[in-house]
């Protein structure tokens, strides 16, 4: 006769292997939000016999199921002593008050893990300020533990950190860069590698968004460098390298780069992905791609979330990218009128454009400080150069050209160069000894234009080529040796011809006709 615990234990490992294999195929066919209540339905028949299997189960699962529930990890814990052989307790996971004993249990540990659920449910809300201060506080917890409290914490530490970090990011709050680094080393340390690469992944975007391309690609290094299967984690490591690729004048590679992060869902760099995405807009069918889905992802993501932080700077910039030069950034409505650094230095390339050039001096001031990040502050700097020499400073137009070159080309940061117009470009490299050709070539290609521009007489080409200079109609009629009637009614035909309103849209058009003001 066969004995009863073996033939027990060889029906409980059959039970064991058809668990696994629904388990396993519910996840896949229908998400984890259906296959996390099949381990619940069978904590009770494996928790004591076989703890292992659900221990395998749950390391399926992904990271937002530790996320929306920090209690999970408790039952991993729990788990984890049950396989190392230690007395288990007979409970299920959804007993609420048994859960509690444990966390009092815990201490240190299950304070985080019950702070950390409310960090990710502000930050997910949009509640940043809320996140933040909870990320903070716990952060300093974590620092003031003694050795002894941080035993138990090894293999859960870096999920905690890196939601700490993500609040932070997201907030705009400067202690993110050293939380993810502090997240990277200590994942690596308690052989985590999925959450460093993670860690990477945040900071190579982080770096790259600011214009510290050389940083961005260390960290680009780090992350590729661990062996892991591609997942959607990695769209920020992604974004990164697209986004590197966009400054460096690759379009190519800056694509290819894009493609890899549209494999998975954006998750929540959804606004980072749209201004990345702006940039590669070759199309008028594209810009109405990006602009649909732009407008969808506003109305998916609570207005707070979309209305401060970081999330904010992408969207004023995909905005701002897909509008110009053209016109002014089209605003969310709903945003509340508040100053930052991206709006500072949209505005001031705005009234650049829009030839008020003592606002676009004032607007940048604040940016060219040696704190501010390299991409503001090299954007800045040329708007700052042009905005001079078109007031006729030229001697300070030349010095802030050259800061602005040097750190473009430090920084590999091309296409700011595509910040003023071609003819203020061109001048300001000549003047100032730098040679540009190529550069300017690429962020300012010849277009052809749909407009019917050969129907322009010489004479109209001659105005349209002065409207650029803004001098004042007096000056042009006199250079032209016309009458003031003659230039009005010339103006009024050359706006017809080429669907304009007024002296700017006209002068825009020029720029992108490719006429400037050599031809007169």
């Amino acid at each position: 006769m066969t004995p009863i615990g073996r033939s027990v234990g060889a029906e409980e490992s059959e039970r064991a292997a058809r668990f696994r294999r629904l388990f396993a195929s519910t996840l896949r066919t229908r998400g984890w939000r259906e296959a996390q209540p099949l381990i619940e339905q069978h904590w009770h028949e494996f928790a004591l016999t076989e703890p292992d299997v659900l221990l395998d189960v749950i390391k399926m699962l992904p990271s937002e199921v530790f996320i929306e529930n920090p209690t999970w990890l408790i039952g991993v814990d729990h788990l984890r002593h049950a396989v190392a052989g230690e007395a288990p307790r007979s409970t299920h996971l959804t007993d609420s008050a048994a859960l509690v004993s444990q966390s009092r249990g815990v201490g240190l540990k299950a304070r985080l893990i019950a702070a950390t659920g409310r960090i990710v449910s502000s930050r997910t809300a949009g509640r940043l300020p809320e996140a933040v201060a909870g990320a903070t506080e716990a952060h300093r917890a974590l620092r003031s533990a003694e050795s002894d409290e941080l035993a138990p914490l090894k293999a859960t530490l870096p999920h905690l950190t890196i939601q700490w970090s993500r609040a932070m990011e997201i907030a705009d709050h400067p202690g993110a860069v050293e939380l993810y680094e502090d997240t990277y080393e200590t994942a690596l340390l308690f052989d985590q590698p999925d959450v460093a690469r993670r860690a990477a992944a945040s900071l190579a975007w982080m770096y790259a968004e600011q214009g510290h391309t050389h940083e961005a690609r260390s960290w680009l290094d780090r992350g590729n460098g661990i062996d892991l299967p591609t997942s959607k984690y990695d769209t920020p490591l992604y974004l990164a390298a697209a986004l590197l690729a966009v400054d460096a004048l690759d379009r190519d590679e800056a694509r290819a780069q894009l493609a890899m992060a549209l494999r998975f869902p954006a998750g929540e760099y959804w606004a980072a992905l749209l201004w990345v995405r702006s940039h590669l807009c070759s199309t008028p069918s594209d810009v109405t791609h990006v602009e649909r889905d732009l407008s969808s992802e506003l109305l998916h993501h609570p207005e707070a979330l979309t209305n401060s932080g970081a999330n904010l700077r992408y969207l004023d910039f995909a905005r701002w990218v897909l509008n110009r030069p053209q016109s002014p950034v089209v605003r969310d409505p709903r945003a509340p009128l508040q100053r930052t650094t991206a709006r500072d230095l949209i505005d001031s390339e705005v009234a650049y454009r829009q030839g008020s050039f003592d606002e676009a001096l004032r607007r940048c001031a604040p940016l060219l400080t040696e704190s501010t990040a390299p991409r503001f502050r090299a954007s800045a700097l040329l708007l700052t150069a042009a905005s001079r020499f078109r007031l006729g400073r030229t001697k300070s137009g030349i010095e802030a050209f050259r800061q602005a070159h040097a750190l473009a080309e430090h920084e590999n940061l091309l296409l700011v160069f595509s910040m003023i117009d071609r003819t203020d470009l061109r001048e300001l490299a000549r003047l100032s000894g730098r040679e540009l050709r190529p550069i300017v070539d690429v962020v300012h290609p010849h277009r052809t234009s749909s407009r019917p521009t050969h129907s322009l007489s010489r004479r109209e080409r001659q105005v349209l080529s002065l409207l650029a200079t803004e001098l004042p109609n007096a000056e042009i009629a006199q250079r032209l040796f016309v009458t003031m009637n003659t230039l009005k009614s010339t103006l009024r035909n050359v706006y017809r011809k080429l669907g304009v309103h007024d002296r700017q849209s006209a002068s825009d058009a020029a720029q992108m006709m490719g006429i400037d003001r050599s031809e007169h």
